[in-house]
């Protein structure tokens, strides 16, 4: 009986804390909706990793509900555009990946796959063998 009890303590417990507020994405999240800190890019010919360390600045990405974009360097933007995103995209014979497109008037970038795990952001070039991959994280 006191481990029927339990369980079912731990389940109520979960549940409650399971709840969402508001329209922010939850910790976990899946959504690109938010703020994202730029952690480090790593890539190029010479598989490079830059930082905001090494770099002398700081990016920060902001994806808004209405699939605006607005990227910001020291907090000075630096780009404005739209977004959209396609699940699933297949780009080649044989790999698929949810694919992230950032267009604006004077902007159009190369898709770029992107996966959400745990409050990272990961992005990664897709037609470019030695292309740049960045991560950021989700600001709270």
């Amino acid at each position: 009986m006191k481990i029927i009890l339990l369980a079912a303590s731990v389940i109520l417990l979960g549940s409650i804390t399971a709840c969402n507020k508001g329209d922010l994405p939850s910790p976990g999240s899946s959504s690109i909706v938010g703020k994202w800190r730029w952690v480090k890019s790593v890539g190029g010919i010479g598989g490079f990793t830059v930082t905001p360390q090494s770099s002398g600045y700081n990016i920060r990405n902001e994806f808004y509900p209405d699939s605006s974009f607005k990227r910001f360097q020291n907090d000075v933007l630096q780009i404005s555009g739209n977004f959209r995103t396609i699940p699933n995209y297949q780009y080649s014979p044989t790999e698929k990946a949810d694919i992230l497109l950032i267009s604006g008037p004077t902007l159009d970038t190369r898709p770029v796959s992107y996966l959400i795990r745990h409050d990272t952001l990961y992005l990664n070039e897709i037609y470019i063998a030695d292309g740049y991959n960045e991560v950021y994280v989700r600001m709270k």
